[in-house]
């Protein structure tokens, strides 16, 4: 059984999905994968947000794994682990 990474949502996401966090189970996905699973699990869109119709990320979309920018590291390809946390603000939200 996989181990929870958990989500956190800020801002406009906040809003949006009516919801400050979310764990998913997703030991070893990449952020694109994970992001998929966390959409379904929460029952509402919010990918729209955060990525273009190609899933590539919008300008201003800033995804942290533990603290860390995704843009810094492998982008959505980056994998996330058991007890990791993610960050995750829209172009337009902030904290």
């Amino acid at each position: 059984m996989a181990a929870a990474v958990e989500i956190r949502f800020y801002a406009l996401l906040r809003r949006r999905l009516e919801r400050r966090r979310l764990a998913v189970d997703g030991d070893g996905l990449s952020v694109l994968d994970l992001l998929s699973l966390a959409e379904e699990q929460a029952g509402r869109p919010f990918l729209d947000e955060l990525l273009d119709r190609g899933r590539g990320l919008l300008s201003g979309t800033m995804i942290l794994v533990n603290g860390e920018n995704i843009r810094l590291k492998q982008g959505l390809a980056t994998r996330v682990h058991s007890g990791d946390v993610v960050d995750l603000f829209s172009p337009a939200g902030g904290g």
